[in-house]
């Protein structure tokens, strides 16, 4: 595991190669229905369900968050804005140089699509059965 640099304004810096090793574990979803309608669902405003899921982990002995909004329409599960990622984590690319806050994002909803959260955090409080 590759040792992980806290800056002083709490982000943690993870090479991206780095990501399919950092295990995160679930600490709460929630269903959120102030979260806004994506634009391209709002036709279809009476089928979406909304929420957030917040994940926690540990990377080289430093703490990590992750968290995000998603939605739920007709079966489908997803990542609404990677843009609107909250994260301390700071990705590093290979030449060492750090992604800008967008790119970030980009990279960990690109990496969340690898990672089983639907079925861990939210499967159930779209069907009902559940509450975090």
């Amino acid at each position: 595991m590759g040792s992980a640099e806290v800056r002083v304004d709490g982000h943690v810096r993870v090479a991206e190669t780095d990501l399919p090793r950092l295990h995160l574990r679930h600490l709460t979803s929630r269903l959120d229905s102030s979260i806004a309608v994506p634009q391209r669902l709002l036709g279809l405003a009476a089928e979406v369900t909304t929420g957030y899921t917040e994940w926690v982990g540990s990377w080289a002995g430093a703490q990590v968050s992750l968290g995000w909004d998603w939605a739920s329409c007709r079966g489908e599960i997803f990542l609404l804005s990677p843009a609107e990622i909250r994260t301390n984590i700071q990705l590093v690319a290979p030449d060492g140089s750090v992604d800008s806050s967008l790119l970030c994002r980009m990279r960990l909803a690109r990496w969340l699509e690898s990672v089983p959260w639907r079925e861990t955090a939210v499967q159930d409080l779209v069907a009902g059965r559940g509450n975090g």
